[in-house]
């Protein structure tokens, strides 16, 4: 509610700055904070999420009423489809406060380049635009309204925000970012997916928030390969996780071990890494590409239920070695991941590029077969900065003092 509110006084505190000789009326625009783009019988479909004022003004939300409107205009150009919205709406779209763009998965296969052609153009789009893929409908997850926050759109943007600074499966890709991936030598990108998840039903209605629980939920899920401007296929969460070890984009993550083997045992035991460095080179050799990663990363003990007292050093040096190995095959999926769809979302073709240009004018021309021909040779050095206040672990303290 606070949340809604203070965006509202600050899209009304900017109108105001802008100058009388360029004056925008509140009550002549529609604030649209999320939009969505899907394809339908070869026609672009753009859905517009738009503010209430009245219901968020309101206090409690109005009188049970939504504080967003979602509604799609359709055309045969991506802008053509944007004019049209001024037959279904009596107020002129408004993009400044645009957050978050989800592309339906039938219109990335299409292409970006479209979506990619408008935000240069315009005067009013923002690069700072998260952009996000849907397996399904984007209109649909524009309607899902979400518990915490008033405005969906403004609630999947923190989502993005919170998941690229405390976790590692998905980095927060802004509209610059995929222009810059785009455009880069290896033309390649990655966006997360979003999903429904729950047990059924939607969340578009403002009755389902007086629940304790909503029977449907947006959720960040699989990530998107782009190769030129074209989705060619999706990972798995924890290979978009690997693909982030290597191509280093990790900050900080938390990471699940098993004490002694990764596919027998359980993975009980997690460590919070707070710390990340990887340093990448490559080396060709026997007429293909070989790159040399080490990553190099620390953290804190966070759970503890493997057998073995901390206190002794060697003991942590075996928590290290097997975090690292975990590190290590997580990395490695992720490796196999963009090797299978020919997609070098790691960017390793730039750093041939940067350190090989000559050589790279040559393997650009078939970059993608020559990338899934190439190996990857991965080391990681883990270590413990702190493992807590006990040497042992819970179930091991209550057998010693029942001694």
């Amino acid at each position: 509610m606070r949340t809604a509110k203070t965006l509202l006084l600050f899209i009304a505190s900017g109108l105001l700055l802008a100058g009388c000789w360029n004056r925008v009326e509140l009550n002549e625009i529609a604030i649209i904070t999320a939009t969505g783009v899907d394809l339908r019988d070869g026609k672009w479909v753009i859905s517009y999420q738009t503010v209430i004022p009245r219901a968020i003004s309101s206090q409690g939300g109005g009188s049970g009423a939504a504080a967003v409107n979602v509604f799609s205009s359709e055309a045969d150009s991506y802008r053509s489809a944007i004019s049209k919205a001024s037959q279904e709406t009596s107020r002129r779209l408004y993009f400044s406060h645009n957050q978050i763009v989800i592309i339906g998965q039938e219109a990335a296969r299409k292409g970006l380049g479209q979506l990619l052609e408008v935000y240069l153009r315009n005067h009013d789009s923002r690069e700072t635009v998260s952009v996000f893929l849907s397996k399904g409908n984007a209109r649909r997850m524009l309607e899902q309204l979400t518990p915490l926050e008033q405005i969906p759109g403004a609630a999947i943007h923190r989502m993005i925000e919170n998941e690229d600074k405390n976790n590692a499966s998905f980095r927060q890709m802004t509209i610059n970012n995929v222009l810059m991936d785009l455009l880069s030598s290896t033309k390649t990108t990655g966006i997360p997916g979003l999903t429904m998840a729950g047990t059924g039903g939607s969340a578009d209605n403002v009755r389902t928030l007086g629940q304790t629980s909503t029977p449907t939920k947006v959720r960040l899920s699989n990530l998107g390969l782009i190769v030129e401007d074209k989705l060619v296929g999706w990972v798995s969460d924890e290979e978009s996780g690997g693909i982030n070890w290597i191509g280093d984009y990790i900050d900080r993550t938390t990471i699940g071990f098993a004490c002694s083997d990764r596919k027998e045992g359980k993975k009980d035991s997690s460590v919070r890494v707070i710390r990340t460095a990887t340093d990448r080179k490559p080396v060709y050799a026997d007429g293909k590409w070989r790159f040399d990663v080490v990553i190099d990363a620390e953290g804190r003990l966070m759970e503890y239920n493997c057998k073995g007292d901390l206190s002794k050093p060697d003991e942590v040096k075996r928590i290290e070695l097997r975090i690292g190995e975990e590190i290590h095959a997580i990395a490695v999926e992720g490796w196999k991941a963009m090797i299978k769809h020919k997609a070098d979302v790691a960017g390793f073709g730039n750093l041939i590029h940067k350190n090989h240009p000559k050589m790279w004018k040559k393997e650009q021309v078939n970059w993608r077969e020559h990338f899934s021909e190439s190996e990857l040779n991965v080391k990681v050095n883990f270590s413990l900065s702190d493992t807590g206040s006990s040497g042992n672990n819970f179930k091991q303290l209550q057998e010693d003092a029942a001694k």
